[in-house]
């Protein structure tokens, strides 16, 4: 069995010490459409090193006037650093999309944002360097763009994580909450190595540094291990994430689990602790390795994909619903196991919801090239049936792209903004350095 996964382990199927067959049959496949009218335009191809970056992990945000933020894990003018750009749509539908730098400098600065950017209600940008700060443990920044063509970038270090016990090597974004705190995940660090939920709480006058707390230190069991997506922030403030690793099910010959997905409540009072909560273990045959964010849609169901597993052992979309009553268990539901190489293989990056509860996302591989996806689900019409996947694009790994890693952003009137790892200008190594996309479905 094929599987794409960042760590080369495979798949052995147990849940709960018990052997679990992952089959053509163990869920219902989704159905697939077979055409799709889609119109797909590649916005921006970036050129690597010295021009901008390469190797896009991460989205894009949409801010004001439709400008698209992102970043890329390497690149800019120190090679190594990565960046933060911003695409600026052109003033007639035939211009082209203008774009503006930001290159991290390394060292104390930080380096290598693997996660994307949020942006707040003044259009500061906030992210996350995985590697770089003081001790190399990775930084959480601010970024200001340029208030007119050509300016300057304005960055600022809030915080530099030591990579002990608050947590280090954060590879997703943050999500910006009431008051402006920023919630955000680490892969290591935290009390056991096993990474972490921190929030960063903004400086009150006189004070001018930001304040790390940890919420949750992960500790590998069936708590979880590896939350390297990014947070939600749901009713409450209830923060909703997945982790890539541990739970009760076994997916992996070390005995690594499956993967959860996870809420985090606050405390009822001032200064008590926060509240982990496993919503669900991941045991392979439905789903190994939730590697993207969760998002919520009506009636407080989330919705989320797992990178491996499933029917074919190559991904699947999910849903969980919460329980009726206080107390019970919240029910998981594929609504699609990736299987035939053409619906697409391996989707990283979660999903949003569009116009009647429509799910668009993407796949990392499949497709008629084998260089990944985009592709929508359709609820159906009524209750049991499967969901309908169309494949709205299909990646070919020349100019338009190839081997998405993130899922994609929406906008107001359905339109879908993306970027893939590869393709675009063939410069590195032969392979690309990776675009921006915008697709109509």
């Amino acid at each position: 069995m094929g599987a794409y996964s960042p760590n080369g382990r495979s798949i052995t199927g147990d849940h709960n010490g018990a052997a679990l067959l992952i089959t053509l049959f163990a869920f219902p496949e989704c159905t697939t459409a077979q055409t799709s009218s889609a119109t797909f335009f590649t916005l921006h191809a970036f050129a690597g090193y010295p021009t901008d970056g390469f190797y896009l992990r991460s989205g894009v945000a949409i801010g004001p006037d439709g400008v698209l933020y992102g970043t890329t894990v390497e690149g800019g003018k120190l090679r190594s650093g990565g960046t933060a750009f911003s695409l600026t749509p052109p003033a007639s539908p035939e211009g082209a999309w203008t774009e503006s730098i930001y290159s991290f400098r390394g060292g104390k600065r930080g380096a290598n944002p693997y996660g994307g950017l949020a942006i707040d209600g003044a259009g500061v940008l906030y992210g996350t360097t995985a590697n770089g700060g003081i001790s190399n443990g990775g930084t959480v920044f601010s970024l200001i763009p340029p208030s007119s063509p050509g300016g300057s970038w304005a960055e600022t270090v809030i915080y530099t994580f030591k990579g002990g016990g608050d947590g280090g090597a954060p590879e997703a974004a943050v999500a910006i909450g009431s008051s402006g705190v920023l919630y955000g995940t680490t892969v290591g660090g935290g009390d056991s190595g096993n990474g972490t939920v921190f929030s960063l709480a903004p400086p009150s006058p006189p004070a001018r540094a930001w304040t790390e707390s940890i919420l949750y230190s992960f500790t590998g069991g069936s708590d979880g291990g590896t939350p390297a997506s990014s947070l939600l922030i749901g009713s409450g403030g209830v923060l909703y994430g997945a982790t890539s690793w541990g739970g009760t099910g076994t997916c992996v010959s070390d005995g690594i689990g499956c993967g959860t997905v996870f809420s985090l409540s606050p405390p009822a009072s001032l200064g008590g602790s926060w509240t982990e909560k496993v919503l669900y273990s991941f045991g392979g045959s439905d789903g190994f390795s939730p590697s993207g964010p969760v998002t919520i849609g009506s009636g407080g169901v989330l919705y989320g994909t797992t990178t491996e597993g499933g029917p074919s052992g190559t991904g699947t979309v999910f849903s969980l619903t919460p329980p009726a009553h206080l107390g019970g268990a919240w029910a998981e539901a594929v609504l699609c196991g990736f299987g035939d190489s053409t619906e697409g293989t391996f989707p990283v990056g979660g999903v949003v919801i569009g116009s009647g509860g429509v799910l668009f996302g993407t796949t990392k591989e499949g497709g008629g090239s084998n260089q990944g996806t985009v592709f929508s689900l359709t609820p159906p019409a009524s209750p049991g049936s499967p969901w309908t996947e169309t494949v709205l694009y299909n990646f070919t790994g020349g100019s338009d792209g190839g081997e998405p890693l993130a899922g994609v952003a929406i906008d107001n009137s359905g339109v879908l903004y993306g970027t893939t790892e590869y393709g675009g200008i063939r410069k590195r190594r032969n392979s690309g350095c990776g675009t921006v996309f915008m697709l109509t479905p």
